[in-house]
């Protein structure tokens, strides 16, 4: 197994969260105090050594949050300049510049306002994005380490056939891995010996357990359900740990309204310095060189990201919010950004559009039998009730829903890869494989879609096998072709049933699932994927937007954008209809929050921005963009309700 080098970022994830919210609520708590006494002292100046008290205080109290808090933006805004990058961290650092030069300006001339409290006002409201954004990331990672740990141990035999304990990355080729039923396989191989009916819908999208022996390839991270195997190990990296690695690079690249952000600097924070620049030259030629400066600091004070800041997040949290009503719990707001633009949408089918739980879809006695058809349904159940694999919990859900009673078993075996033998009331029942039963006739069927019951030799009934479609299927892909977007099902199954009306891709492998969604996006499709198992965990990385169903697996849950909380599929295009109103609020409150402090820069500029003004103006945009955003999203989503109510 590959083992992944410490990433700068992600060390820096965990720098952030161990801090943990105490340093921050106090960080705030101290810049709350140095916001209310820098606004008194602005509107009534101290004098005497009260005036130095006060301002040292409020200096003081800038100083300790700029510490206690301020090393992850110092980090952030530095790493952009190596890079020549402009990012919104650099405006940040800027502002702050701006606001404490100009502040010690005044201080130490005793002219003009101070600005202490916005240096600790921001780097509060920057450390607590910062914060949610590096939770949301090592949530993800963490899960990928806990699937890492789960397969990263194996049962080898010994020289002597003893079995000995080893991790994944001591296995050689010349090794023999054990497996137990019930426990997982920890390497992709060929079985040597055994067999055993097999669970890889995480890894294949296969739905239904599949018999594997002698000369049978595996992988990790499925488990045996019912029979020891003995594995031949591939040399080379596990298709498990191809996906975690794709997973994990994923969730450290930036996310996409981090990217849009910086984008939306590049320009305006060139414009910031130019004008602050251009200030300082206007008034050195009128005033003395601290008003000048103090000018020319006011206007990046003015320019303070306060208001372009709250003007996504407010809107995003504000959507999620909504979201979540609607049946879908989000962990970063780039799953709206996502469907927002989404014009395409990859579907996986086992799990994702079809329930997990296989169903008995048809029930078919021979006609001998159909006059004793009790007894042979309490036959089946004596031979299933009990067991834990797939195939015999449908049986049994099958056989208590139509109230039938257990009938009454002397003996019991499990024959691994191929079914159960019972014996009642002196007769042999055989419910499993056509090849369990001895029959020498061949069967055409797709094997594992049918279960075979046999009693003293002879067919006494077939059982069909299936998926049942999630609730609101067919009326959410009608609604979002209605909205534009494109519904294409990958499936690693082989032999999906019919009857969807959307293209399918079937027999897909991780890497094909993958491959599919990288070609999209290389035609300039926007891909949002919604899957369930490991298999999709990497085509999930590199698509804009991903979905988990709820149930699906650990890693995936954890590493996708948002996780569906129910079964019904309507919820899509439901969210995409949200998520296009949410993008339509934030561009409407940038444009506004960039108008409105472009307004105070040139009041700044102009030499006319009072203390109270330049206060009343990083609040008044502040909230203004707050109750844009929040009735902006309120009215969108008064036109929707939760499916199904």
């Amino acid at each position: 197994m590959n083992e992944t080098a410490a990433d700068p970022g992600l060390q820096a994830d965990e720098r952030l969260v161990a801090r943990g919210w105490l340093r921050i609520g106090i960080g705030m708590a101290v810049a709350g105090q140095a916001m209310v006494f820098g606004l008194a002292v602005n509107v009534t100046p101290a004098d005497g050594v009260g005036y130095w008290v006060v301002h040292g205080g409020s200096m003081a109290a800038a100083l300790g949050v700029l510490v206690f808090l301020g090393g992850d933006l110092g980090r952030g805004a530095m790493a952009a300049l190596r890079q020549r990058k402009i990012s919104i961290d650099l405006l940040f650092l800027v502002t702050l510049t701006g606001a404490f030069a100009g502040s010690l300006v005044s201080t130490f001339t005793r002219t003009g306002a101070i600005y202490y409290e916005v240096v600790a006002v921001l780097i509060a409201v920057h450390t607590v994005g910062k914060m949610i954004a590096a939770r949301s990331r090592l949530t993800a990672l963490s899960a990928v380490d806990r699937t890492r740990r789960e397969f990263a141990q194996v049962r080898v035999r010994g020289r002597e056939g003893e079995s000995i304990q080893k991790t994944v990355t001591e296995v050689t080729t010349d090794d023999r891995v054990l497996v137990a039923p019930g426990e997982a396989i920890g390497v992709d191989g060929t079985i040597v010996d055994g067999r055993s009916y097999v669970t890889e819908t995480s890894m294949t999208g296969e739905w239904r357990p599949v018999s594997r022996g002698p000369g049978d390839a595996v992988l990790a991270g499925t488990h045996a359900v019912d029979g020891d195997l003995e594995i031949a190990p591939l040399a080379g990296p596990r298709r498990l740990d191809t996906i975690l690695s794709a997973v994990e690079q994923a969730r450290l690249a930036p996310s996409q309204l981090q990217a849009q952000a910086d984008r939306l600097m590049r320009w305006f924070l060139p414009v910031v310095m130019g004008v602050s620049v251009a200030t300082f030259a206007f008034w050195i030629a009128r005033s003395p060189w601290h008003e000048a400066l103090f000018h020319a600091m006011a206007v990046l004070l003015v320019a303070c990201p306060c208001a372009m800041g709250l003007a996504t997040p407010i809107a995003v949290w504000s959507g999620l919010a909504q979201l979540a009503k609607l049946g879908m719990v989000a962990g970063t707001g780039d799953i709206l950004d996502a469907l927002s633009r989404a014009d395409t949408l990859c579907i996986d089918k086992t799990g994702t559009l079809s329930e997990s739980a296989m169903v008995v879809t048809a029930w078919h006695t021979a006609p001998a039998w159909r006059a004793r058809e009790p007894w042979l349904r309490a036959a089946v159940l004596a031979a299933e009730s009990d067991l834990q694999h797939p195939v015999a919990q449908a049986l049994t859900r099958e056989c208590n829903h139509n109230g039938y009673t257990r009938g009454a078993a002397a003996e019991r075996r499990v024959e691994a890869g191929a079914g159960v033998v019972v014996t009642v009331e002196g007769r042999e029942v055989r419910v499993g494989e056509w090849a369990l039963h001895g029959f020498t006739d061949e069967v055409s069927a797709d094997p594992g879609k049918r279960v075979y019951v046999s009693v003293d030799g002879r067919l006494a009934a077939w059982i069909e096998l299936g998926e049942r479609w999630r609730e609101g299927m067919n009326e959410a892909l009608t609604e979002l072709a209605a909205l534009g977007v494109a519904v294409e099902v990958l499936t690693g199954d082989a032999h999906p049933p019919a009857g969807l009306t959307v293209p399918v891709k079937s027999g897909l492998t991780p890497a094909e699932k993958t491959a599919r969604v990288r070609e999209l996006i290389a035609g300039g499709r926007t891909v949002v994927l919604v899957g369930d198992g490991v298999n999709d965990a990497g085509a999930m990385s590199i698509a804009a937007g991903s979905i988990a169903i709820r149930g699906g697996a650990d890693l995936v849950r954890a590493s996708a954008m948002a996780t569906m909380l129910g079964d019904d599929l309507r919820v899509l295009p439901q969210a995409v209809r949200l998520s296009r109103a949410v993008r339509r609020g934030i561009h409407g409150n940038l444009r506004f929050a960039a108008s409105y402090n472009a307004g105070g820069m040139m009041l700044a500029a102009a030499g006319w921005l009072h203390p109270v003004v330049a206060a009343l103006l990083m609040v008044g945009s502040s909230l203004a963009v707050g109750v844009r955003s929040l009735r902006g999203v309120a009215r969108a989503a008064a036109t929707f309700k939760a499916p199904g109510r």
